[in-house]
């Protein structure tokens, strides 16, 4: 079920300074990961860092799709700016934190491949708890995305 014309997205931070991260709360649903993807190209676009623009957003796209998982589906989502590339956050309310697969998964299963395919295209990728939850984050650098691949 699509969510109704009248849901609104909270902007926790956004400030007029484009140096500044961007974070924002929202429930999960699946149209939500295309909002995501808009406003990570306009971040990055206003940064400057416009080759770490698809890649970003596939990593921020994954790292999302995740809080369908959870029992509350209300989570946050920040970008912020790095000394070489750009950091994402998600942080919702599961206390499930999980081992961030280096091994392919079975390509064969219906779920699974997520996370990898993040660790895979960011430089760094982590979970951590938090007293509500976790975050987990992700670290792309745009030395990275000039030579290939993650580092």
């Amino acid at each position: 079920m699509q969510d109704q014309s009248t849901d609104e997205i909270e902007v926790i931070e956004v400030f007029e300074m484009l140096d500044q991260p961007c974070s924002i709360r929202m429930e999960y649903s699946p149209h939500r990961l295309e909002q995501i993807r808009r406003i990570v190209g306009a971040r990055l676009r206003c940064w400057g860092l416009h080759k770490l623009v698809y890649d970003t957003a596939f990593v921020a796209t994954e790292l999302c799709s995740n809080v369908r998982h959870c029992e509350d589906r209300t989570f946050e989502f920040a970008i912020g700016r790095t000394a070489r590339g750009v950091r994402l956050e998600v942080t919702d309310t599961s206390p499930e934190l999980f081992v961030i697969p280096t091994a392919p998964p079975d390509f064969l299963e219906t779920g699974g491949r997520g996370l990898f395919l993040v660790s895979a295209h960011a430089r760094a990728v982590g979970v951590l708890p938090t007293a509500t939850g976790k975050v987990v984050w992700a670290e792309l650098a745009l030395g990275d995305v000039e030579s290939g691949g993650a580092a």
